[in-house]
C-alpha cells in the first residue's frame, strides 16, 4: 500500500485523535503524568493498528473491484441549508492550507471525551474515497463504482475491525483487552447511516447487507463484553442477525 502526503497527515491527526479519546481517562485513581502517557502510547499503538486494519480492507476490497481507496478525514462541508463553505484555503505561516471539510468527526470526538470524562466514545472520524482507474476497471460493464460494489468495499473496513476484536478476544490475553475495546466501538459508529460514513455506503448500495451486517456487529460488540466468551458470542450474534434479517424479509415480502 502507498499513501499520499496528504494520506499520511489524515492519518497522523486521526490516530493522535483517537489515542486521546480512548486515554483520556487511564482509570488510574490518581492523576500521574508518567502513568496516563504510558497509558497514552500504548493506546496509540492500539490504534494505529486498527485504523490501518480498517484501511487495509478498504483498500484490499477496493482493488479488487479496481478501485484505488483514498482515506480521508470525516467531515461536512456545509450547515444546514447554507451555502459550501469548504473547501475553504486559509494561509498559516505563509503557507496556503486547504481545509477539504470541517472536521466534524474529530470535534465530536473530543468533545464527547472530555465532557463524560473519557466514559464514552464517538469514533466516526474518517471516511474514504474511491479513485477510478479505467484500466482496472477492463472487463465490467460499468467504468463507474456500483452501488453494491460500493456497499461491499465501505463494509470491508468495519466488519475486519470486529473481526480483529473476535480474534483478540479468542486469544485472551489482559493486555489485548484495550484493542478489544477499541475494535468493537469504532465499527459501530462507522456503521451509523450519515452521509460520508461506511454505514450510509453499504445502506445505499444494499439495504439487506446493511441490516445484517450492522445487527452482527453491534450484537459481537456487545456480547464480546456481556458474555466474555468469544465462539458463544459469534455464534450468537449470527443467529440474532439472521433470525432479524429473515424477519425483515417476512416483513417486505408482506408488505408487497
Amino acid at each position: 500500500m502507498e499513501y499520499t502526503k496528504r494520506e499520511l497527515k489524515y492519518f497522523a491527526v486521526i490516530i493522535i485523535t483517537l489515542a486521546l479519546a480512548f486515554a483520556f481517562n487511564d482509570k488510574a485513581p490518581e492523576f500521574s503524568w508518567a502513568h496516563w502517557l504510558v497509558n497514552f502510547f500504548k493506546m496509540l499503538v492500539f490504534v494505529a493498528v486498527s485504523v490501518f486494519v480498517h484501511d487495509f480492507a478498504h483498500d484490499l476490497a477496493a482493488k479488487k473491484y479496481g478501485f484505488i481507496s483514498e482515506y480521508r478525514i470525516w467531515g461536512v462541508k456545509r450547515f444546514g441549508l447554507k451555502k459550501q463553505v469548504f473547501p475553504k484555503t486559509i494561509r498559516l505561516f505563509g503557507k496556503d492550507i486547504v481545509i477539504e471539510s470541517f472536521p466534524l468527526g474529530i470535534v465530536l470526538c473530543l468533545l464527547v471525551a472530555v465532557f463524560s470524562n473519557g466514559k464514552l466514545f464517538f469514533t466516526a472520524v474518517s471516511s474514504y474515497g474511491l479513485v477510478i482507474k479505467k484500466t482496472h476497471r477492463f472487463g465490467h460493464k460499468m467504468v463507474e463504482v456500483t452501488d453494491l460494489e460500493e456497499a461491499k468495499i465501505a463494509l470491508a473496513g468495519p466488519m475486519a475491525n470486529i473481526l480483529l476484536a473476535l480474534a483478540c478476544k479468542i486469544i485472551n490475553a489482559d493486555a489485548l483487552a484495550d484493542l478489544v475495546l477499541i475494535n468493537s466501538i469504532m465499527p459501530v459508529y462507522d456503521m451509523l447511516p450519515m452521509f460520508g460514513l461506511d454505514g450510509m455506503k453499504v445502506l445505499a448500495g444494499s439495504r439487506p447487507m446493511y441490516i445484517f451486517s450492522f445487527i452482527f456487529i453491534i450484537a459481537l460488540a456487545v456480547l464480546l463484553y456481556t458474555l466474555g466468551s468469544a465462539l458463544p458470542a459469534l455464534f450468537l450474534s449470527l443467529a440474532l442477525a439472521g433470525v432479524l434479517f429473515l424477519a425483515y424479509l417476512w416483513y417486505i415480502i408482506k408488505r408487497e
